[in-house]
């Protein structure tokens, strides 16, 4: 080679190479196809979206995780409950994680009422596509803060919007809500917001002041797909959406349902039969139907609620 000649193409990239093999191995990582999500082997795609996940702390309390082996996102590192198992694993509830990934279109518009920090929100948002809608919902200040800033670095920021609001009885404009400081996503409405009797021991959690609002506020054009995933304030959140189920024959929603939360779980289950087949998602991530008495005797379950059969 002559003298001020250098390596160019193939050579100087071999050359890399075997100097950075490191290096190499990072310029060679693909992400992870969506469709895998939806309907790859169970047991490899986890193992592929582990091996991607990773960790970098930032500034601050924050952490950058690979999620999906596709998202970057941020978590807080003083998270004790949903962070760890971004970190490590790189994704969450893989049973509602893959029904999403087959069950929603592009172009839909979907609401995730309790959106944490945007796990879902941001799935849902790669899932229907830049003609499609998502609307995130979450109290917690800090929480909703971090949705924002995960749609952005995602660049999903075109359909994605994010209502700092808790789902609360329609009368009640400003509500509490508890914040345990290591369990952001628990989160909770206190029970005089709920029109509840207060607890006898006083509380010790940090507490918020946040807007009340009602889903028939929240989607006054309707939506395709909700996610509920409120504890407590499931019967208020039901209460406030009459009018989107009234309008929306074939709306489809997930619904986390714990009796062990409700005020009146028998007769909220008996409202939710009047309009849907019950059905309960299993760990497989498949939706088969269950009977009333089923949910009342167990603890969470997550309920699949539409006309139609899910995929």
């Amino acid at each position: 080679m002559a003298q001020g000649e250098s390596k160019s193409g193939p050579a100087r990239s071999g050359l890399i190479a075997r100097l950075f093999p490191r290096l190499r191995t990072r310029q060679q990582t693909r992400l992870l196809p969506l469709a895998r999500l939806a309907g790859g082997p169970r047991v490899a795609t986890e193992a592929s979206i582990r091996a991607l996940a990773t960790a970098t702390p930032l500034a601050g309390n924050l952490l950058l995780c690979r999620v999906l082996g596709r998202y970057k996102f941020l978590v807080e590192a003083t998270d004790l409950t949903l962070a760890p198992h971004l970190m490590l694993d790189g994704y969450w509830e893989w049973w509602t994680t893959s029904f999403l990934a087959r069950n929603l279109r592009r172009g839909e518009s979907v609401a995730d009422a309790g959106a944490g920090i945007g796990y879902f929100s941001l799935l849902a948002a790669d899932l229907v596509g830049p003609q499609g809608r998502v609307l995130a919902i979450e109290p917690n200040p800090a929480s909703a803060e971090l949705v924002r800033r995960n749609v952005r670095l995602n660049g999903f920021a075109d359909r994605v919007a994010v209502e700092e609001a808790a789902l609360a009885p329609a009368e009640n404009r400003l509500v509490r809500l508890a914040v345990p400081p290591d369990s952001p996503m628990d989160a909770q409405l206190l029970p005089q917001s709920l029109g509840r009797a207060a607890p006898v021991r006083p509380e010790t959690r940090p507490v918020e002041m946040v807007r009340g609002r009602t889903l028939d506020e929240l989607l006054p054009q309707g939506a395709d797909v909700i996610r509920l995933d409120v504890g407590d304030a499931l019967e208020a959140a039901w209460d406030g959406a009459q009018g989107v189920l009234a309008a929306q024959p074939g709306l489809r929603m997930l619904v986390v349902f714990d009796p062990s939360r409700c005020l009146d779980p028998a007769a909220l289950l008996r409202r939710i039969a009047a309009r849907f087949p019950l059905r309960r998602l299993h760990p497989d991530g498949k939706a088969r139907g269950c009977d009333q008495a089923e949910l009342l005797a167990g603890g969470q379950a997550l309920l699949y609620l539409a006309r139609d059969e899910p995929a």
